[in-house]
């Protein structure tokens, strides 16, 4: 699947599919095939299907969509740098981690003595 073509010309589409104009017109073809008795109940019922369908799919294609991701971000030059910034995050988080917990050390016994805060 080429994932580029998903993405803004997809939501577009999908927001010009609900603009009223156009569900008009779905709404007159379907009644050209079952006659005047489909309504604008059974339309947004037929939209209701379709948008669940669509949100299944994206679903099941996830794992194929976040592959295809990371294979796009390891072939990108920024890759790289993004890895290194995030593992500088990671040391950071984990070294005010330890600070913390050298501070919650430091001050137990001083809690346990009764000098606490």
């Amino acid at each position: 699947m080429d994932w580029c073509l998903y993405g803004e010309d997809k939501r577009r589409e999908i927001d010009r599919d609900l603009k009223p104009e156009y569900l008009l017109d779905d709404l007159r073809r379907y009644q050209d095939v079952f006659g005047e008795e489909f309504g604008v109940k059974e339309l947004l019922m037929l939209e209701d299907i379709r948008v669940k369908a669509m949100i299944a799919g994206a679903l099941a294609d996830m794992p194929e969509f976040l592959i295809d991701q990371i294979g796009k971000a390891s072939n990108s030059s920024n890759f790289p740098s993004m890895t290194r910034a995030m593992e500088r995050i990671a040391d950071v988080v984990e070294e005010k981690w330890e600070e913390e917990r050298e501070w919650q050390r430091m001050l137990l016994p001083i809690r346990r003595n009764g000098c606490g805060f």
